[in-house]
């Protein structure tokens, strides 16, 4: 009976760091907090203001804008995404990593 409760006990502790190196975690960003306004987030990555991303294939690409502020002493508006400006320059049409199914 020692011996099944030692073989038992043996095989718990070599699964326990397994199941440890699993678990999710979010590291840091490399950008202060008060800064992060000045970024636009997707799918848990940091992009800067004038990126551009597909997401579906055929549709628009999103673009990162982030507006003028409305007077010398008002705080900058949020970055965030758009599908209306600039042009785009990218073509999602044929984007091999879009969200669209293939085929």
């Amino acid at each position: 009976m020692a011996f099944l409760t030692r073989t038992t006990v043996a095989m718990l502790l070599a699964a326990a760091p397994h199941a440890v190196l699993a678990q999710d975690y979010a590291p840091t960003p490399p950008i202060a907090p008060q800064d992060m306004i000045n970024y636009c987030i997707y799918g848990g990555l940091i992009y800067s203001v004038g990126s551009q991303l597909c997401v579906v294939r055929g549709g628009p690409p999103l673009y990162c804008d982030q507006p003028a502020a409305q007077g010398a002493t008002a705080p900058r508006p949020r970055a965030s995404w758009t599908t209306s400006q600039p042009p785009a320059t990218i073509n999602c049409a044929n984007d091999p990593i879009g969200g669209a199914m293939r085929r």
